[in-house]
């Protein structure tokens, strides 16, 4: 269970970095289930090392300002691998997803 951080900016740049790594990872255009985003954020917010490097990737990425440019790659760094591989333990597999392969 994560701290309580009541700081809003943090949490919006948590969430806003949670939804651009989701769109990576499912090749979808839009969010994660709210169940995926909160545990995915709390992660984030529960570990200070992670906190640092979401507020350093906010503040390069301008997440309050629209833009029409298209949408920058995430970086591949820590930040990156440690929240991919938590929320490839929790995303929801799509409801028409591929099948794997069958067994004999």
């Amino acid at each position: 269970m994560a701290l309580p951080i009541e700081d809003t900016w943090l949490r919006q740049a948590a969430l806003a970095y949670v939804i651009a790594l989701y769109d990576e990872l499912s090749e979808e255009n839009g969010a994660p289930t709210l169940g995926t985003q909160n545990q995915a954020v709390d992660f984030i917010l529960a570990d200070s090392e992670l906190r640092r490097a979401v507020a350093a990737w906010a503040r390069d990425g301008a997440i309050d300002e629209a833009s029409t440019a298209p949408p920058r790659r995430l970086p591949q760094d820590g930040l990156y691998d440690r929240v991919r591989a938590y929320l490839e333990e929790i995303m929801e597999r799509p409801l028409f997803a591929t099948p794997g392969p069958r067994g004999p």
